[in-house]
């Protein structure tokens, strides 16, 4: 855990401030952070040969970005200063707990891919006071523990204890943060844009690092959305294979169909046959199966298992002229 005395470098301001670097607000989502960098890239030594001042500012921008572009070098960063960043100690933070979330989608999303936006309830950091829970972040170390949370048993050492003055936290508070009432962290909505691939399944999972719940205590943990594909009215997924069933009149079994099936994407699978077709008899189509995640290239089958309908009754005269056509013998 971060040694409280951490504390004060929020209260001394930042020697660089690198949203201003980037040219990007404080609440910059990881895109703009990264439209920003490329058009910097002017600045790039290769474009300026022999300018110092510019290879000087492409250093500070190459910075900005390095910190602000890692969840966890910018959460210290926003609650620390730039002291905080160069400060060994920030390491020893605890990681929170992964948040998971499941995603329903349908199975024509994880046939030809799709794009969601997704948005979910998490703490941040409280903006306003950087998460020191305090006004303006005006804290005051405890003169018992120095601002560690612990103290000695002893004046010149010994066991080291909670220190009860300041109750571990190593720091008074003189007035809270309206913002979040001293929390340190407010309740706020992240939307996420998720990419579900070809070939996905139910079960397979999209993270975010470093993009879950927030507390100056610890680094984020991640986001992991989960897919459940829905049930399809016509095609039913098997590992890569997809399988349909189609009906046939009794007349289309002896003597012959041409059908047409509708895809998930909407791209026509024309099967025929001019023959006879067996009750439950399957045809097998290679490569208008599902995508494989490895290879988008190679596709499953697509088996199609077809069924008769026979007609619930037959006249008299159909069936006279059934018996002259299939005799007994």
């Amino acid at each position: 855990m971060i040694l409280i005395y951490l504390l004060l470098f929020a209260l001394s301001k930042a020697s660089s401030d690198y949203y201003a670097v980037l040219g990007v607000p404080e609440d910059a989502d990881d895109k703009e952070i990264q439209k920003a960098f490329r058009k910097l890239s002017k600045y790039h030594p290769d474009r300026n040969p022999g300018d110092k001042e510019t290879h000087a500012k492409y250093i500070e921008i190459t910075k900005a970005y390095e910190v602000l572009s890692d969840p966890d070098k910018r959460q210290i960063y926003d609650i620390y200063g730039e002291m905080g960043i160069n400060d060994p100690e920030r390491f020893n933070k605890k990681r929170g707990n992964t948040s998971r979330f499941n995603i329903e989608v349908d199975l024509a999303d994880v046939y030809s891919g799709a794009t969601k936006e997704i948005t979910i309830k998490r703490n941040e950091i409280c903006k306003k006071c950087k998460g020191t829970g305090a006004k303006d972040k005006k804290i005051a170390l405890c003169s018992v523990c120095g601002g560690r949370g612990t103290r000695t048993t002893q004046p010149n050492g010994g066991m080291r204890i909670p220190c009860e003055r300041c109750g571990m936290r190593g720091y008074f508070i003189s007035e809270k943060c309206q913002a979040c009432k001293g929390q340190k962290v407010v309740s706020g909505m992240k939307t996420f844009t998720v990419e579900v691939e070809p070939g996905m399944d139910s079960g397979s999972e999209i993270k975010f690092d470093g993009q879950g719940e927030q507390n100056p205590e610890w680094f984020p943990g991640d986001i992991v959305f989960s897919l459940r594909v829905k049930n399809h009215y016509r095609f039913e997924r098997q590992g890569n294979d997809l399988h349909a069933t189609v009906r046939l009149t009794l007349r289309e079994s002896l003597l012959g169909y041409s059908k047409e099936i509708t895809h998930l994407d909407g791209h026509i699978v024309k099967i025929e046959n001019e023959g006879i077709t067996q009750p439950q008899s399957e045809k097998i189509i290679e490569d208008e199966g599902m995508p494989t995640t490895e290879m988008n290239s190679h596709r499953g089958k697509l088996i199609v298992k077809f069924v008769v309908d026979y007609p619930e009754q037959l006249t008299t005269e159909q069936q006279n002229l059934i018996k002259q056509l299939l005799p007994a013998n």
